[in-house]
Parts: structure tokens; sequence; C-alpha cells
């Protein structure tokens, strides 16, 4: 009866003890779970349950970095010898430390003095060893923390009395040492999360602020567009030059170009159809101006204003203006042919001028344009005026120009009407073509 109580008694303590242990090792779980990524409650959870379940008078928790350890966590040590343990060390050979870096399971150390006192024979200096003995501690553990084969650090466990640990606390403190290895791996994923949260937020941010510039930039592109060629536009805004479109002076050839026969039509016209001319003749002429790389001055009814080597500068004004005008024209007679069909009467006529003017911006914030005013403005309007249906008039400057600027066999030149002195001058001539 007394056996049998005996090992009753035995069986509860250790049954007892066994609920303690998971009971500790589910504790120091949930202080991992809600850490964060803080190791050191972690730490001082660990070292606190190793205390009460393994009878430990010092216990500390050191960490390995570039070869050095140093203390991140300790618990029942004197402040002097709590420093000394924080400063980073690299092991001597044959050391705790260095005896698990070789890959020792663990390192069991019966007596701390007789250790200091092995190492003064061997006149080796270790400074930890005299003062763990120092402070009179005796049986040493240490548990190594590693990941895979890599060694973290380690739970130095020491008691002040030579009394070696039992297998079941042993165990213990290796559970122990594998669940600061989670919390540490957990911490760097957790860290690299951080990282990379951070990077795609900057990321973002980077990116919020290109679509914003990209935003703006189509922004000025389309401001840009409504005057100039989708080419131009783009080449400006790209080199972030805007302000050659501030307002400057330079010599440029204008074309001017209107229907014959418009103000009659929109006065018999119901609005409607005469808005549908406008789309389709608009439709016709405009794309002509960024095909020639003209800069639009206005849509204003049936007129049309475009001038050439500003806001960006072509070796060949009035060569362009001219292909331009004779284009234009070809389109507007394919138009108006099939408007007179249904009894409309209408011609076109065009005007060509160079000259020096005055360009720059004009507007407003919300709505603005680019413009160019000068007396070659008025003469190519004037010259525009002039024109009979399927004219072209163009200033003997500008004939000039096309005559030394052209280039290809002489009959495929437009065959041009030149004013000599302005479209109140009688006479007038063609252009001379150059000799083939």
């Amino acid at each position: 009866m007394l056996e049998c109580r005996t090992e009753l008694t035995q069986r509860t303590a250790e049954r007892d003890e066994a609920l303690e242990q998971q009971t500790a090792t589910a504790e120091v779980l949930q202080v991992i779970n809600s850490s964060s990524g803080d190791l050191v409650p972690v730490f001082e959870a660990i070292l606190e349950k190793a205390h009460r379940l393994c009878g430990i008078d010092f216990g500390a928790l050191q960490l390995e970095d570039r070869g050095k350890f140093r203390s991140v966590a300790a618990r029942g040590l004197a402040a002097s010898l709590t420093e000394l343990l924080r400063r980073p060390y690299e092991p001597i050979p044959g050391s705790p430390p260095s005896r698990l870096l070789s890959g020792e399971r663990i390192v069991h150390i019966a007596d701390m003095a007789e250790l200091a006192v092995q190492r003064t024979n061997e006149r080796m200096v270790d400074t930890r060893a005299q003062a763990v003995a120092e402070h009179g501690f005796r049986t040493g553990l240490f548990v190594p923390l590693r990941k895979d084969s890599e060694l973290l650090g380690y739970i130095v466990a020491m008691r002040r009395e030579v009394r070696p640990y039992a297998e079941r606390e042993i165990a213990l403190l290796q559970n122990f040492a594998a669940q600061a290895v989670i919390a540490m791996e957990n911490a760097r994923l957790l860290g690299e999360l951080r990282q990379r949260t951070d990077e795609v937020a900057e990321l973002n941010r980077g990116l919020e602020a290109r679509v914003a510039e990209q935003v703006e930039e189509l922004g000025r592109v389309g401001r840009l567009k409504r005057f100039l060629a989708p080419q131009l536009a783009e080449l400006i805004v790209s080199h972030g030059d805007e302000k050659i479109l501030e307002s400057h002076r330079r010599e440029i050839v204008v074309v001017f170009c209107d229907l014959r026969g418009y103000t009659a039509f929109t006065e018999t016209a119901e609005p409607e159809e005469v808005l549908d001319f406008l789309r389709e003749y608009h439709g016709a002429l405009g794309p002509l101006v960024s095909q020639f790389e003209g800069t639009l001055d206005q849509f204003s009814g049936d007129g049309i204003m475009v001038f050439f080597n500003d806001p960006v500068a072509c070796p060949d004004p009035a060569e362009r203006a001219v292909k331009m005008a004779v284009a234009m024209r070809e389109a507007a007679n394919a138009l108006i042919a099939k408007w007179r069909r249904r009894g409309r009467e209408l011609g076109f006529g065009a005007g060509v001028a160079q000259g020096y003017a005055t360009l720059g911006q004009i507007g407003f914030a919300e709505r603005s344009g680019y413009t160019a005013i000068g007396t070659v403005c008025n003469l190519a309007a004037r010259l525009c005026a002039e024109a009979k249906d399927g004219q072209i008039l163009v200033a003997q400057r500008v004939a000039i120009e096309v005559v030394v600027q052209s280039t290809g066999p002489a009959e495929a030149r437009p065959n041009l009407t030149v004013v000599a002195r302005g479209p109140g001058a009688p006479d007038k001539a063609k252009v001379p073509k150059p000799p083939d």
C-alpha cells in the first residue's frame, strides 16, 4: 500500500510538472503571437519560465552577430555582470560558445569554477568564465538556438550550486530555444514584409507622382495640340521647354484661306446645314496642318490661319506653306464639288505671305491659344480675300523662297500666282520654273 501511494504521488508530481511545462510553452507561444516582431518580451518570457521550471539562478540569451555574441536578455544577474555580457565578444577556442559553433548539441559544464581554474592553468584569458565563477555560479548549461545548421545564439542557464541539469530540464530548455528561433524567424519575416510594404508604398508614391506628372503632361500636350501638330506638341513637352511659347518676334510664313460664297451660303442655309458643312470642311483641311507641321492659329467659320517656322523652326517654311495650301485647295475642291451638287455655290481661295510677326500665348488659364500678330498676317488675309475661286495668291518673297527651296522635276512644282506689291497691285506674274 505504501509503495502504491509513493508511486501515485510520483506520477501526480510528474503529471503536474508536465502540465506546468505545457502551460509555460503555451504562454511563450502567446507572447510570440502578440509580440508583433518585438523579440525582447519573448526572450524575457522564456527566461522567466526557465527560472521557474528549471531552478535557474541566472539566465541569459545571447545572439550571434558576425562571429561575435552579446546578451540581449538576462535574468538574476548583478549589474556589473549584465553589462559585461552585453558587450560583443568573440569566443575563444574551447569555450562553450566555441563548442556550440563547432556543432555540439549542448554544452553542459558541471562546475564553472573548475573551468575558470583550467583556463588559468592553460594561460588562456577567459574573462567571462572568470566573472561567472567570481559571482558564485557553478553548474552551467548552454543550449543553442539553431536554424538548420546555422547558430543564431544560445541560452545560458546557471546555478549557484553544483547540480547538473536533468534530461527533462534540458529538453524544456531546448524547447524554449526552438521557440526563440521561431520568434526570431517571425520577426525577420515581419521585418522583410514591413520593408517590402514600405518599398511598395514608396513605389506607389512614386507611381502616383509619375501619373500626376503624366496627366499634367498629357494636359499640356492636349493644350498644345489645339494649335500645334501633334509631333511638335509632344516634342515641346518632352523637352520641358514651353518657354518658347512666351512672347517673341520671328520671321514666319502665314497661310490664310477661306471659302468664296460662304456668307451667301450661311444666309440661305439652315444653321444645322452650315454646321454639317463646317464639320466636313474642317475635318478635311485640319489634318493637313499636322501633316505639314504647321501651327494652327485659328478656325473662324470658314477662315483658317496657319503659320510656319514657329514655335519650332523648320528649314523650308515657305515651301511647306505652299504645299499645304495646294493640298488644302485639292481637299476643299473635292468637298465643294459634293456641295455644289446640292445646289450650294462655294469656292476656295488662299493667300500666302512671309515676314516678321510677334508671337505668343493669349487667353486665360482655362482656355488659351497661340497666335501671331503683325502685318504679315494682314497681308496673307488680304491676299486670300483677293484670290478668286481655286486661286492661291502668294507674296513675291514667298515665291522666290519656293523657287530656291524646291526640288524635284519642274513640272511637279505648283504654278502659283505672285502678287508683286500687295493685293492692290494690278500686275501679277507667274513663278518662273527653274531650269532642269
